[in-house]
């Protein structure tokens, strides 16, 4: 596993103590899927304005970001949170991009970790 980030590397060692490759493959699949679907939802939501909305979908893949170890994507979804939560629409809108960008980084990593 290298050139993970050591967050990243302990979360998924910690894993792999509790339940072996199987759980790691299986956390790594549901962050995967969920995390997109919930991107796709953030998105709907500040198309439609709704910065409320939006800020949940934030706040829930800040939370699964972190379990992953995921710092940098985390730290996308407070800022984005924040913003949304500000009623800053545009900044949002920036965000929600850096959101998406950092998903997809943290998704191949964790494919690449879990090969």
């Amino acid at each position: 596993m290298t050139g993970i980030p050591n967050s990243t590397r302990a979360a998924l060692d910690s894993l792999h103590a509790l339940g072996g490759d199987g759980l790691v493959r299986q956390m790594v699949s549901i962050f995967i899927d969920h995390s997109a679907g919930r991107i796709a939802a953030l998105q709907s939501a500040l198309d439609a304005g709704d910065l409320h909305g939006a800020a949940g979908a934030a706040h829930t893949l800040k939370g699964s970001s972190r379990q992953l170890g995921l710092s940098e994507m985390a730290d996308a979804c407070v800022a984005l949170e924040q913003a949304c939560k500000g009623g800053d629409a545009p900044a949002a809108q920036t965000l929600a991009a850096a959101v998406h960008d950092s998903y997809m980084a943290a998704a191949d990593l964790l494919r690449e970790a879990t090969a």
